[in-house]
């Protein structure tokens, strides 16, 4: 067969294929055809995989791991059916006569088929399925299979030690990896914040592989990178890796990458101040993976509506939607949790529950989410901060943004700086302007105009008046929140308001919140003079509508 190393996998599938036919023994004919459909799996040919493994069977052969492998590999792809791969690949390890075979490759597809499963479910199962699997196969050539198994289940032990060895399997590398040797790589290197340093080698993978290769690899290879240019503040460049992501996974059939980037492109837009698309992106996200248990891929929609919702303000639904990220109350050092400690210490103090954001820094202590990286470092720093009395919060901000490398992670960077000028604010510190420009620079910079609004308005209240964003006077009004803005711009309570819209005074008081940004103002005397102002020639007047 073809070099599979060197972008002609497809070419290999076909070859397989013409050797199987030409296959005088059954047993051969069997294997080389089972072959062929473990290659059209990861080349984009999955409609040919069921008719490939059919062909197989007529050999009348016993299944082989393989086989399992890649009917697992089909259901996890094409119907999301995390829990059926599950079930099959725990039977392909306790059937002794399908994975006795000498043949690595088999094993090593088994336990990549069983990483994929792992990767999108919060669940410990199929972690410790794999773990099995590992401790069993033992195969040289997954090195990168333990590691991302360290990764993601245990990178606090001994976290050092895990960098370095993720460092050497990166270093050990040929010049041009075969894909199956460098994805679960950098699964690795995003769980741990270490992607930067080896993106050159996955943008070589890409190129290769993206026309005739494995572009089941090219397509979360894509992600990868999409996710390390949002994290250090390239949010142009993500969007633009992940749009190029969704197109191949949706013309290949590879429906599980493509919610997964589409929850990503959710957060994107969440995290520009988009709110609306956000929720829109998130909810065709959610009902999609929460029917099939595909928890990892529901809690970055989730997370998604969480950073909408913070954007705007709204500090309650910001905090269900956190919360409803990890069902199991737990703190977990996965994936997305460990990168979730700032958000859900912030939703609970913003929202009157200091009690309960003590108990998750805690629980995060306990795990070692700090120990994982320079980023969860600072995002836990960050955190106490938050928490604290008045009185203590100072000194905690300053250790934060004082952290080695924090000003490589600018979205939690500038979340931190605007937080501690908040607190300087309250406590009439003069220095409040300087941690507020800051993160308002940081925030234009990187695309961050919800956040950037509201380092604005924050300015404002110390006196500093700084130009508007480029969407801060566009900003349209949703019909409820308009309703909302006129009655309380005539002097009605949110109690009233609630009353007469059929909402509790909370949401109301929410979405308020959401509003004085939009409007450029920073109370509720200033609505009746926003709202005219945004409609020459219409009054806001009592009891309903503005009207000419």
């Amino acid at each position: 067969a073809p070099d599979r190393r060197r972008g002609t996998a497809s070419a290999a599938v076909a070859a397989l294929v013409r050797a199987g036919e030409l296959s005088p023994h059954p047993g051969d004919r069997s294997r080389r055809l089972t072959e062929a459909a473990h290659l059209a799996t990861f080349t984009g040919q999955l409609d040919d995989v069921p008719r490939l493994l059919t062909d197989a069977g007529h050999a009348a052969a016993p299944p082989t791991g393989l086989a399992f492998a890649v009917t697992a590999h089909l259901l996890t792809h094409d119907e999301g059916d995390l829990d059926a791969a599950h079930r099959l690949l725990t039977r392909a390890l306790d059937d002794n006569a399908a994975t006795a075979t000498d043949d690595g490759r088999y094993h090593c597809a088994i336990l990549y088929a069983l990483l994929l499963v792992s990767l999108h479910t919060l669940r410990p199962e199929p972690w410790q399925l794999l773990k099995t699997a590992l401790d069993r196969f033992e195969p040289t050539a997954m090195t990168a299979i333990r590691l991302c198994y360290e990764a993601y289940v245990d990178p606090t032990t001994a976290s050092d030690a895990l960098r370095k060895g993720l460092a050497d399997a990166f270093a050990a590398l040929p010049a041009d990896p075969a894909p199956w040797e460098l994805i679960p790589l950098a699964f690795a290197a995003v769980a741990m914040d270490a992607l930067s340093d080896h993106r050159y080698l996955i943008s070589r993978m890409i190129e290769r592989e993206r026309d005739g290769g494995a572009v089941a690899m090219v397509v979360p290879a894509l992600m990868l990178l999409c996710h390390d240019s949002y994290v250090h503040g390239r949010w142009d460049e993500g969007e633009r890796l992940a749009q190029e992501a969704v197109d191949l996974a949706e013309i290949h059939g590879y429906r599980l990458w493509e919610r997964q980037i589409r929850a990503l492109l959710a957060s994107g837009a969440a995290l520009r101040g988009d709110a609306d698309l956000a929720r829109t992106r998130s909810e065709e996200t959610t009902s999609w993976a929460a029917p099939r248990g595909i928890e990892v891929t529901e809690a970055y929609a989730r997370a998604a509506r969480h950073l909408a919702a913070m954007g705007q303000g709204d500090y309650e639904e910001a905090h269900v939607q956190v919360g409803r990220i990890d069902a199991s109350g737990a703190r977990s050092v996965g994936v997305p949790g460990r990168w979730l400690v700032l958000n859900l210490v912030e939703a609970a103090v913003r929202t009157g529950r200091t009690d309960e954001a003590r108990e998750e820094l805690a629980a995060a202590r306990t795990a070692g989410i700090h120990r994982i990286s320079s980023r969860t470092a600072l995002i836990c720093a960050g955190a106490e901060a938050v928490a604290a009395d008045e009185d203590d919060a100072g000194p905690l901000f300053e250790t934060a943004l004082a952290l080695p490398h924090a000003a490589r992670w600018p979205w939690e960077h500038a979340r931190i700086q605007l937080a501690y000028g908040q607190w300087l604010r309250r406590t009439r510190d003069h220095h409040a302007r300087r941690y507020l420009s800051a993160a308002l620079e940081t925030f234009d910079r990187i695309g961050a105009q919800a956040m950037a609004q509201r380092a604005r308005n924050e300015l404002r209240a110390t006196g500093v008046v700084t130009p508007s964003g480029p969407a801060a006077p566009a900003a349209a009004l949703t019909v409820q929140e308009r309703q909302i803005a006129e009655l309380a711009a005539v002097g009605l309570t949110n109690r009233q308001i609630g009353e007469r819209l059929f909402l509790s005074h909370r949401t109301v008081g929410s979405h308020l919140h959401r509003l004085y940004p939009k409007l450029g103002i920073t109370s509720r005397a200033a609505l009746r003079a926003a709202l005219e102002a945004r409609t020459p020639g219409v009054t806001v007047r009592a009891g309903g509508p503005a009207v000419p």
